[in-house]
């Protein structure tokens, strides 16, 4: 048998071992490589050139992730594979054959990874084109563009990773003497110990951090995220650490639980597992964590879009011009809308209004700071807009109505009262904030503010031609359906003169940008999920030697091997979806903290991302399960 034979049989023969690491490596590349297909595709690049740069930008963060789980994975494989380098030591394998067998071995396995990964990208690049055209809403699909200069970059850059990680392999091996390569992972087990004082602790970080996450607001949550981050981080290594260990102490105190069937064998031997995989479980714990809540937030913020758009922009569309001067571009804006509205066959409704530039000021508030600006509405004008809106709110007699889009409310106290001046006429109100502002903004004032028609007259005896705005609001029926079009359309009315807002145009840009973030994010969060459950994987295989001594003694006590498949199942569900649980719940109360912040609900996205994530897990985990169980028989039977 030749050296190159011998390293062959070498990785066929730990195909168990190998196959999970090289299934993830396939991924990472042929999600790499997919990517930079979209970069250097003519028709993307010509459609917008900024896609390409966040297309490489995602690359990066593809390629960091990846390189760190290759540089885990091959650590965990020298682990498990100590006792064969320490014999192969012993019966005269120099240093530098050893080094050339590890060398060649991770090289075949990269080689394949970047071949199949390359040729699945290939295959499965026309559907993926097909997704972005869709995400994109390009009227045609974007032609099958095969770019070699893609395959030439991603087998270079995955191929010199797997030689760097090959190199740092090496390093380690040659670091340790053979009785040290004989001892492998076979290290004695001392009694799995715990603190009530860290197990408390652990619960009270996480306990505050969800607290934080679960009372977040728009303006709060920028301030709150670095502190969740630093509770949530250390809060969940004690909560594997201490807390699961001091609930199988608690299991083993209920006497008729813990003496049921063969639950005394799965949780003795439970702990051990926990107490050695803790660190590993926290690890997969927070790449869970992060891969769910990324997309959830994502898909969340995605799905919301219109109610975003309804929230922070009140009428469907707004045209406004400032002063007497302007009246005629107003009338000429309007007179265009309306003919190609009923060109294109677009049912609307529309009121018009003429309200006063007023300033506000000498508050103790920072809600409206000293001068600004403000659009003054009398409550007959306001009536005529709910009414066109649909809504039936009673309005305050005495009181002045302060109204801004709920979403900028967020970022600002709410005085008790305001001053409003005009020409010289300045008078204080007490102020109250309505349930829903129904006036959009405009770049002549931002803040509106609704008065009684008695008020408002007074004011309108001191005011002059150049502070009145001319205001007309549309409500359009199926606005969103009719997106792109009244994007257009707003465009065309927009001039130096004539302010206009729009909901479509709020909507698409917000559509557009969470649709690039779902697409580019989705598939990193996947790579985070399946390195995370592969990386339990190689820790699990890595002790198959101990868990077969063990189940072989077992065996030879009398345990059926329906019990021992039993115990297994259990133990190796409870590792596996832990984990996941706790992720599920992290990721939770991020999405809560997401809801706070937006109208639409994000409870239903967020269902989906989870219940798709849990779907992958099962599947990922009754795949583990079945070799894990074979592996098992094969050793003692």
């Amino acid at each position: 048998m030749t050296f190159r034979q011998f390293v062959f049989n070498n990785v066929k023969r730990n195909t168990n071992q190998y196959i999970s690491y090289f299934l993830s490596c396939l991924f990472s590349v042929t999600v790499f490589f997919m990517y930079l297909m979209l970069a250097f595709h003519p028709e993307i690049r010509a459609e917008n050139e900024t896609i390409a740069q966040g297309v490489l930008f995602t690359e990066v963060l593809i390629y960091g992730f990846s390189f760190l789980f290759v540089l885990y994975s091959t650590g965990s494989f020298m682990k498990s594979r100590k006792k064969e380098y320490g014999l192969l030591t012993t019966l005269g394998i120099t240093k530098g054959q050893l080094n050339r067998m590890l060398i060649a071995e991770n090289t075949i396995i990269g080689i394949g990874s970047i071949l199949g990964g390359i040729t699945l990208g290939a295959l499965l690049s026309k559907i993926f084109l097909m997704v972005f055209a869709e995400v994109m809403e390009v009227s045609e699909p974007f032609s099958f563009h095969f770019s070699w200069l893609a395959a030439g970059t991603t087998a270079l850059c995955y191929f010199i990773m797997f030689e760097l990680n090959s190199l740092m392999v090496v390093w380690t091996i040659r670091t340790n003497s053979i009785i040290e390569l004989f001892r492998g992972a076979m290290a004695p087990k001392k009694q799995p110990r715990f603190s009530w004082l860290l197990t408390l602790f652990a619960l009270g970080l996480v306990g505050y951090a969800y607290y934080l996450a679960f009372t977040a607001s728009l303006i709060t949550i920028p301030q709150r995220m670095g502190t969740i981050l630093l509770l949530i981080v250390p809060g969940t290594y004690f909560l594997f650490t201490q807390a699961l260990i001091a609930l199988t102490y608690l299991f083993k105190k209920k006497r008729r639980l813990y003496f049921r069937n063969t639950n005394m064998l799965t949780i003795s031997q439970l702990v051990y597992k926990l107490k050695d995989n803790a660190r590993l479980l926290f690890l997969v714990t927070i790449l869970s964590a992060v891969a769910f809540t990324s997309s959830g937030v994502m898909y969340g913020t995605l799905k919301g879009a219109e109610h975003e758009a309804d929230n922070f922009i009140p009428q469907d569309l707004s045209i406004a011009t400032l002063g007497e001067a302007q009246v005629n571009d107003h009338q000429k804006a309007l007179k265009t809308f309306r003919q190609e509205m009923n060109e294109a066959a677009i049912d609307y409704r529309s009121e018009s209004m003429v309200n006063l530039l007023v300033t506000l000021g000498d508050t103790e508030s920072n809600r409206v700071s000293r001068n600004e600006q403000a659009q003054l509405i009398s409550h007959t004008d306001y009536r005529t807009f709910l009414k066109l809106q649909g809504i039936h709110e009673p309005l305050p007699k005495q009181k002045v109505l302060l109204s801004n889009p709920s979403i900028v409310s967020e970022f600002m106290d709410q005085p008790e009262s305001i001053t409003i001046s005009l020409n010289g006429k300045t008078e204080r109100f007490d102020v109250k904030f309505p349930k829903h502002p129904l006036v959009n903004a405009s770049s002549f004032a931002y803040t509106k503010v609704v008065v009684s028609d008695d008020i408002y007259q007074q004011y309108l005896e001191v005011a002059e031609p150049k502070d009145y705005i001319y205001y007309t609001g549309v409500k359009i029926n199926n606005w969103a359906g009719h997106a792109e079009y009244l994007n257009t359309l707003t465009r065309e009315l927009r001039t130096r003169n004539v302010d206009v807002d729009a909901k479509p145009q709020f909507y698409t840009t917000m559509k557009s940008s969470m649709s690039y973030a779902f697409f580019f994010g989705i598939f990193i969060s996947v790579l985070f999920f399946l390195a995370a459950g592969s990386i339990l994987y190689f820790r699990l295989f890595q002790d198959i030697e101990k868990d077969s001594a063990h189940y072989k003694s077992l065996y030879r006590i009398g345990l059926t091997q329906r019990e021992m498949k039993k115990i297994v199942t259990q133990q190796l569900g409870f590792l596996f979806f832990t984990p996941f649980v706790v992720a599920v719940i992290h990721a939770s109360f991020a999405f809560k903290a997401l809801q706070n912040m937006l109208s639409a609900s994000s409870v239903i996205p967020s269902l989906w991302i989870i219940l798709g994530f849990l779907i992958i897990h099962s599947l990922y985990f009754i795949f583990i399960r079945n070799l894990y169980i074979s592996k098992l028989e094969n050793i003692f039977m």
